[in-house]
């Protein structure tokens, strides 16, 4: 059968239903030849255009058609992009692309971190979202940062990686944030640490190309990228679709995009009220429900024998709260439940050392 005639049989599938029955070969030509002469207004050009997509569709993540002028380079394609310390605990790395050196990044990052932090970092944070790369060699260069024993990694095509004993290793939780813009390389590594139980994978399904491909030119000017070579993990699972998460975030693109350029945006303000109200600030009340008593109020009746020491250091201890800055408050949800993981982890290691 040529090529011509296998388009085809993925177009008459995805069109009449499943193939038939084993034992009764398909006729190509008689089913060809009644699509041509019947189906109206339908040109052999639109049921060559609707067979390839429908290829590509049923091969999604293994094969892979655009036009060169349409691949724009991604805004965040810096190996790690971001460092930083939130909640005074827990380091942050945002990857944007996994190739070469960043194994050697990560490690020497955490180290800045954990000297400038004075040794008090809990836990990890991988972003990993809107990552790509095509280097599984350096996936499993950078989890190997994270593991001291011997142990099987990845398994990609010609090559393979494993990691090994040492004593350098970052050992601590890993919250690993991923989405649908999550690709090739950065899957592999994310579905390392999870399978080597380093850290659990939050936000939504990856793409699901982690894969080696090769490219072809096409007649038109497109080009077609084929997997010719699945990758596995170190018990031999095959990534051949994108990684679930262990904690499912719901979040937009755009949100995760933004979030990542401010992490306390609040992207969705609640409306304003449409009644016409204002909320006022509070201020504290007496108990018998009298009028707001202010500060110099309580000086007042506190020289006049009116007021207890106890109300006094009440009040005293309120001013104090309300001069003191609020901590911003990160709006970032899958940063926010990457931390909120991280901290419960760390509740029980301390109550249950070891």
């Amino acid at each position: 059968m040529n090529t011509r005639h296998l388009v085809f049989c993925f177009l008459l599938t995805a069109t009449i239903g499943p193939a038939a029955p084993a034992d009764v070969p398909l006729k190509f030509d008689e089913v060809y030849q009644l699509l041509r002469t019947n189906l109206e207004g339908v040109s052999q050009t639109d049921l060559d255009r609707a067979a390839v997509k429908g290829l590509v569709q049923q091969f999604a993540g293994q094969v892979m058609l655009y036009e060169p002028a349409s691949v724009v380079p991604s805004a965040t394609d810096a190996t790690l992009s971001k460092t930083a310390i939130y909640d005074d605990s827990y380091a942050y790395f945002r990857i944007g692309k996994v190739e070469g050196p960043l194994a050697e990044k990560l490690r020497a990052a955490y180290q800045d971190l954990n000297q400038t932090n004075k040794g008090k970092i809990k836990g990890v944070i991988l972003d990993l979202r809107f990552a790509e790369g095509a280097d599984y060699a350096a996936a499993a260069a950078a989890a190997d940062c994270f593991l001291n024993s011997d142990q099987r990694l990845l398994e990609w095509g010609t090559g393979s990686a494993s990691a090994t004993r040492k004593t350098n290793a970052i050992d601590l939780p890993v919250a690993i944030l991923v989405n649908s813009r999550t690709t090739g390389a950065a899957e592999a590594l994310a579905a390392a640490l999870r399978e080597s139980n380093i850290g659990l994978i939050l936000g939504g399904t990856t793409a699901g190309q982690a894969n080696i491909f090769k490219e072809f030119s096409l007649g038109n000017g497109e080009k077609l990228r084929v997997a010719t070579a699945r990758i596995k993990l170190g018990d031999g699972t095959v990534l051949a679709h994108g990684l679930k998460p262990d904690i499912t975030v719901e979040e937009s693109l755009a949100d995760d995009q933004a979030h990542m350029e401010d992490p306390y945006k609040d992207l969705h303000p609640p409306a304003p009220s449409t009644n016409g109200a204002s909320i006022s600030k509070l201020t504290p009340v007496n108990q018998a429900g009298q009028r707001p008593i202010n500060e110099a109020e309580l000086v007042r009746q506190k020289r006049a024998g009116e007021t207890s020491d106890e109300d006094s250091s009440d009040m005293e201890e309120e001013n104090a709260a309300a001069e003191e800055p609020a901590r911003p408050v990160i709006a970032d949800a899958a940063l926010a439940r990457a931390l909120d993981l991280l901290k419960g982890i760390a509740v029980l290691q301390q109550s249950h050392p070891g």
